[in-house]
């Protein structure tokens, strides 16, 4: 093949390359720069040549993505081979792609560090790759420098500030990259533990923060760790079997302690991820996986069985497995004592159970989800010598933001502490600090299972001066979403006046949430005091603005 033969393919593939990045250029331009740690947008450049023409991808494609080509070209891969494409086409490239990347007719921004090139050559239905890279050294050592001082000064411990929400994908990003820094678990442990200190500002901040380290994690476990020994059976989800020829002495142990790691850290909000990850590592030849696995970390009591209950917990995959042997108070005592214990000793909070009784006993709250956690301590609520404990429990394991992990991440998910709570809420006015506390803890914004709470309390107590005012405090912590209550109950001058008192200790704002929450808004109370007998009727008027 000639040069001006190469120049007939080539031509036209670098056409349609121009085309690509003149978009993207125009797109670029007006691109907003907000984090001191986005140094540039394209790494990444495949073409792809079949019999009916090419296409360009500046991102990585989807495996399903079936878009018509880019340019068409019928026959354009015919007498074509690919010693040709290796001996002839690559050279050009090569030289064509360098000075694209160095061009100066491209902002700073259009591309990173470093251009990985892909060709892929179908030639009888078969697909062949060839890759280069292209690296632009001065433009990295800049961006190590950049890293450095952001560390410096948004990640020192001592200092008051706070990482932008912009910061966190790049931050990630970068810290995981192969090309940037060597595979070091412990290094990247004490970063990741210092950005998870400077976030605690906010559970929004906190979530954002979780979302793009537990994102970019699992890339790097896919890209870096999986893809070189480990096959996946899907092209998503966790399906992977571990290659049949590897050895564990080939696996460097650097990537297995970073592989470790990234399974402890995914787990933070994809428990099963972690396991799989660790089931992964434990099959590849890890004893630290296969010891986690099977009795967690150690630092917890991690058995207790005696003739009527079998308790056993696992820190690492934050769960905890109860077999009633006997159903009896004592059983669940043992149960809940065991509990309380391990939970002082540092055992998640946010854990799930895996709970076999013969007995199935649930809360009369609509929202709660009828999980197996819920049926222990609904179990446990049958016993009243056991409220104290329950009580103990719930306020050990009560943190704001935070959620039990007996159900997928959603509305029905519940903070720490919630069924024995509103069960011990609807026993008796004895643990009706507990529940004001509870309500006030409450992240309203993120949680709603306690929204039917308020009329099952009403249901089971009444409203008189004693209740109201914790009512009011269940009201008050509903979701936003939370609709008006079917009734509103209150019909007595007593009860009238004892609401009017707390309401005037509330702000403005709240008065309305609970005016809403109670009969549906102010319109409604004043149609609703058209029956109310007249001394009602004046306590009542004074909510009304």
């Amino acid at each position: 093949m000639t040069t001006s033969g190469v120049q007939a393919y080539i031509d036209p593939i670098f056409e349609a390359i121009d085309e690509a990045y003149a978009s993207e250029q125009k797109r670029i331009a007006e691109f907003q720069i907000k984090s001191v740690l986005h140094e540039g947008i394209h790494e990444y450049l495949k073409v792809t040549c079949k019999k009916d023409g090419l296409w360009v991808d500046t991102y990585e494609p989807f495996d399903w993505d079936h878009r018509r080509p880019d340019m068409e070209i019928f026959g354009f891969m015919e007498g074509v081979t690919l010693q040709q494409v290796q001996d002839e086409w690559m050279p050009v490239f090569r030289e064509r792609i360098e000075a694209l990347f160095n061009s100066e007719e491209f902002s700073s921004m259009f591309f990173r560090y470093r251009l990985d090139f892909h060709l892929e050559v179908v030639l009888e239905n078969k697909a062949s790759h060839f890759t280069f890279s292209r690296l632009n050294e001065d433009k990295r050592q800049q961006l190590l420098a950049t890293i450095q001082h952001f560390v410096e000064q948004k990640l020192d411990p001592s200092s008051k500030a706070v990482p932008k929400e912009e910061d966190d994908f790049f931050l990630v990003r970068h810290l995981l990259d192969p090309h940037l820094y060597p595979v070091n678990a412990q290094r990247m442990n004490e970063l990741l533990n210092r950005m998870d200190a400077k976030v605690k500002v906010s559970r929004k901040r906190e979530e954002a923060w979780r979302y793009q380290l537990s994102s970019g994690l699992k890339h790097w476990a896919e890209d870096e760790f999986l893809d070189k020994y480990a096959d996946r059976k899907k092209n998503y989800g966790l399906e992977y079997t571990t290659k049949p020829d590897i050895l564990p002495s080939e696996i460097p142990a650097p990537a297995m302690e970073m592989f470790l790691l990234t399974a402890m850290r995914v787990g933070s909000t994809d428990a099963d991820a972690r396991q799989k990850y660790l089931e992964i590592a434990a099959q590849l030849g890890s004893e630290q996986a296969s010891v986690w696995l099977e009795s967690g970390s150690g630092s917890i009591p991690a058995l207790h069985t005696s003739e009527r209950v079998i308790c056993q917990a696992n820190d690492i995959l934050q769960t905890l497995e109860v077999q009633i042997r006997s159903e009896e108070e004592e059983s669940y005592r043992e149960a809940l004592v065991y509990l309380c214990d391990i939970l002082r000793k540092g055992f998640t909070k946010e854990y799930r159970m895996k709970f076999k009784s013969k007995v199935k006993n649930y809360l009369p709250v609509p929202k709660l989800a009828k999980s197996t956690l819920h049926r222990f301590f609904a179990n446990a609520l049958e016993y009243p010598a056991l409220y104290p404990l329950l009580a103990e429990y719930a306020e050990v394991v009560m943190e704001e933001f935070k959620w039990y992990n007996d159900v997928e991440p959603g509305e029905k998910s519940a903070m720490p502490g919630t069924y024995a709570v509103m069960g011990l809420g609807l026993k008796g006015t004895n643990y009706f600090s507990l529940v004001n506390r509870y309500m006030k803890l409450v992240d309203s914004e993120h949680q709603s299972v306690q929204d039917g709470y308020a009329a099952v309390f009403a249901e089971a107590h009444g409203l008189t001066p004693d209740t109201i005012p914790v009512w009011t405090r269940i009201l008050l912590a509903s979701n936003e979403s939370a609709k008006p209550l079917k009734s509103s109950g209150i019909e007595t001058v007593e009860q009238a006046q004892v609401l009017v008192e707390e309401l005037e200790k509330l702000e403005d704002y709240e008065q309305e949430v609970l005016v809403y929450r109670i009969w549906g808004g102010a319109k409604k109370l004043k149609n609703s005091l058209k029956q109310a007998v007249p001394e009602v009727k004046e306590l009542m008027e004074t909510l009304i603005p």
